[in-house]
């Protein structure tokens, strides 16, 4: 209830912005009125050409961000859990990680061309980090009762991590996958808008081009929408999942 009354700031946000269209108060001719862009949704849905850039973008953003963090969390655990790798490899995932991933466009358009896997790569790399370095402070955060326990029952290093480390590590990755996944969508948008004719950021620049600011509006707001439903889906998800339906409302709530 609190969330949809949440609602009402943007919503009177939309009515107040009508009004000052109507009433010819905005001096920007190119800004056009929200039933101008519901009249441009409609018609974008109608031809078929939402759905299918909408489809796009969430192919290669989902593709991007499962590999992404998949790759992650295996990176987390390896330099989280195992000392030598920690100590020769944690200061090449800190020049790594602090590489600005929009950067990496232009070089992955060169060796992989204007195609969805370049869009999924840059996805990926833009995944990765949030997952590991979360996954490495949550494994490395174990109580040491359980690590005197876990030696104590002589558990298999395959154990521990089952039994102990990834429990403990849990909340933070899910806030980490949560934030990958926002990240990943903005980066297959920014690798269409610079190199895939495909997809939601290819008709932003082809709305622009073509002077349809409705058009482009109605894409920008379908991209807020679409990371609102994308986060949604993986909160509920992950209510599902064995002893992550508590870290999933919890860091659902703390949201």
């Amino acid at each position: 209830m609190r969330r949809l009354i949440g609602f009402a700031v943007p919503v009177a946000v939309i009515l107040l912005w009508q009004l000052v269209k109507s009433a010819g108060l905005l001096p920007y001719d190119n800004v056009p009125a929200p039933s101008d862009i519901w009249s441009s949704t409609v018609d974008l849905a109608s031809s078929g050409e939402l759905m299918t850039n909408t489809g796009h973008t969430l192919a290669a953003c989902l593709g991007g961000w499962a590999l992404g963090s998949a790759l992650g969390l295996l990176l987390g655990l390896l330099l989280g859990l195992v000392r030598p790798a920690w100590t020769y490899g944690m200061a090449s995932v800190e020049v790594l990680r602090a590489l600005p991933a929009i950067s990496f466009v232009p070089i992955v358009v060169i060796l992989l061309a204007q195609t969805v896997e370049m869009e999924i790569v840059i996805a990926a790399w833009v995944a990765i980090w949030p997952v590991a370095i979360s996954t490495i402070d949550g494994v490395r955060g174990v109580n040491p009762v359980h690590q005197d326990l876990a030696r104590t029952l002589g558990l298999s290093p395959v154990a521990k991590v089952v039994k102990f480390a990834l429990p403990t590590a849990l909340p933070k990755i899910i806030v980490a996958l949560r934030l990958s996944l926002s990240a990943a969508l903005v980066l297959a948008i920014v690798a269409e808008i610079v190199g895939d004719p495909e997809g939601i950021g290819y008709a932003l620049v082809q709305s622009q081009q073509s002077l349809r600011p409705a058009a482009m509006f109605s894409y920008i707001l379908l991209t807020g929408v679409l990371g609102i439903v994308l986060n949604f889906i993986l909160v509920w998800t992950l209510r599902f999942v064995p002893g992550a339906r508590q870290a999933a409302g919890g860091a659902d709530d703390a949201a």
